[in-house]
C-alpha cells in the first residue's frame, strides 16, 4: 500500500478527529446510506489496510469505487481527501483488483485514444468546416466526450473563438485522451505512458497554451500533468479565455436571449480548480437572460454524480445523482440547465430524459452563440 503510505498523516488525523462534515451532501453517501461509502468511512479502510486489518476484496474495490471525486469533502475538509481515494484505488489496481468497467474503459483510450468504443479516425469529424491554423501555438484541446458525444457544442465553441479572432491549432485525428479516466482509477502506470505521448505530440506542435472545453481535461492538464512530467504549456478553460476576450471587448454579445437560466458548476471546474466566476459573467453579458441561481452553487454546488470513473462503472447511481441536481435547477423555475462540462451533460441529459423533465439543457458557449 505504498501511495496511502504517503497520506498515513492525514489518515490518522482523520481516524483520531472524526468529525464527519464531509458526510454532509456527499452524493455517493446520500445515495447509498452506509458509512463505507463517505470519505470518513474510506479513511477508516485505508488504515485497515496499512495496519493489515483488511485484506483487499471486491467488496473493498466497490467502496472506494464508488466515489465521484466530486471535493465535496475536501471543500469542508483541510486533508487531501480525493488524492488519498485515488491513491487507494492505485494500491487496489497494483493489488491486481480492477474494476471490469474501468479496465475496459482504460484499454480502449490505449487502443482508440478514447473510452467510448469509438474509431480514433472519427474524432476529428466535427471539426470539417473549421478554419484551424497548423502555425498557431495555441490549441483547442477538445477531449474525447465532446467530439463523440457533443460534436455540435463542441464545433459552436471552437468558431466562437476562431470567428472572434483567435488562431487555434487542432491535431485532429492524432490528439490524445488526457488520461482523467485513468488516473482517476487508479491506472498509474497507464497514465503516465498515455501523458507522455500527450507532452511529446503538444512539443512537436509547437504548442505554448491549450484552451479546452472540458473541466477533467483542464484540471489533469493544468495540474497533473506538471506533478509527472516536465510541462509548462499555459492551459485555460474556454469559459476563462472567452471572459477574458469579453472583458477585452473581442467578444460582445447583442441578440437578446429571452430566458430564465441556471447555471449547474462542474465539480472539476468549480471546486478543484476555482474557476466559479467567469461562466457567470459570460451568462450576465447576454441581453434578456437571467440567471437564477440554484440553492447549492458554486464551491457548494452539488455534484452531478459522473466524475471519478462513476458514469463507467456505476451509472444507476451517477444518474440518481443527476436527477436530484435537475430536481434542484427546476425549483429555480429556470427554463434552462446551462453547464460547461461535457461528463455532466452527458449524464443530465440522460436524468432530464429518465425523469421526463421539462428543462432543457444546453452548453455554456453554445448559449453565448446565440446572442453573437
Amino acid at each position: 500500500m505504498e501511495h496511502i503510505d504517503e497520506y498515513k498523516e492525514d489518515i490518522y488525523t482523520c481516524n483520531r478527529t472524526r468529525c464527519g462534515y464531509c458526510r454532509e451532501l456527499c452524493p455517493v453517501y446520500r445515495e447509498m446510506g452506509f458509512e463505507s461509502y463517505s470519505c470518513r468511512g474510506r479513511m477508516l479502510i485505508a488504515r485497515g489496510l496499512l495496519e493489515g486489518v483488511l485484506e483487499p476484496s471486491k467488496e473493498l474495490l466497490d467502496c472506494i469505487n464508488l466515489c465521484a471525486t466530486c471535493a465535496y469533502c475536501s471543500s469542508k475538509c483541510a486533508l487531501h481527501n480525493v488524492e488519498i481515494t485515488e491513491a487507494l484505488r492505485a494500491d487496489l489496481v497494483e493489488a491486481g483488483l480492477k474494476d471490469e468497467y474501468h479496465e475496459r474503459g482504460v484499454e480502449e483510450i490505449k487502443r482508440n485514444s478514447n473510452p467510448y468504443l469509438k474509431s480514433r479516425n472519427e474524432r476529428a469529424t466535427w471539426a470539417k468546416d473549421v478554419k484551424f491554423s497548423k502555425s498557431a501555438d495555441t490549441l483547442l484541446y477538445a477531449g474525447c466526450t465532446y467530439p463523440y458525444i457533443f460534436p455540435d457544442w463542441l464545433k459552436s465553441s471552437a468558431k466562437l473563438l476562431i470567428d472572434n479572432g483567435l488562431k487555434l491549432n487542432y491535431l485532429g485525428n492524432e490528439e490524445g485522451c488526457c488520461g482523467s479516466l485513468m488516473l482517476t482509477t487508479g491506472f498509474l502506470e497507464d497514465f503516465i505512458e498515455n501523458g507522455k505521448r500527450n507532452v511529446d505530440a503538444f512539443r512537436k506542435a509547437g504548442i505554448k497554451r491549450i484552451i479546452t472545453g472540458c473541466p477533467g481535461c483542464y484540471k489533469i492538464f493544468a495540474e497533473e500533468y506538471p506533478k509527472y512530467f516536465n510541462f509548462d504549456i499555459e492551459v485555460e478553460h474556454i469559459a476563462q479565455s472567452v471572459a477574458k476576450m469579453l472583458d477585452e471587448g473581442k467578444i460582445k454579445p447583442t441578440k437578446p436571449v429571452k430566458s430564465i437560466v441556471t447555471y449547474h458548476d462542474p465539480c472539476h471546474l468549480g471546486r478543484h480548480m476555482k474557476v466559479v466566476e467567469e461562466p457567470r459573467r459570460i451568462l450576465k453579458s447576454i441581453p434578456g437572460l437571467e440567471l437564477r441561481e440554484m440553492e447549492h452553487n458554486k464551491f457548494d454546488a452539488k455534484c452531478c454524480g459522473a466524475g471519478g470513473g462513476m458514469m463507467a462503472a456505476y451509472p444507476e447511481v451517477a444518474v440518481k445523482i443527476a436527477e436530484k441536481r435537475v430536481k434542484e435547477a427546476e425549483a429555480t423555475g429556470a427554463e434552462m440547465l446551462v453547464t460547461t462540462c461535457p461528463i455532466c451533460e452527458f449524464n443530465f441529459e440522460r436524468a432530464i430524459r429518465y425523469s421526463d423533465s421539462k428543462i432543457k439543457l444546453v452548453d455554456l458557449m453554445e448559449l453565448l452563440k446565440r446572442s453573437i
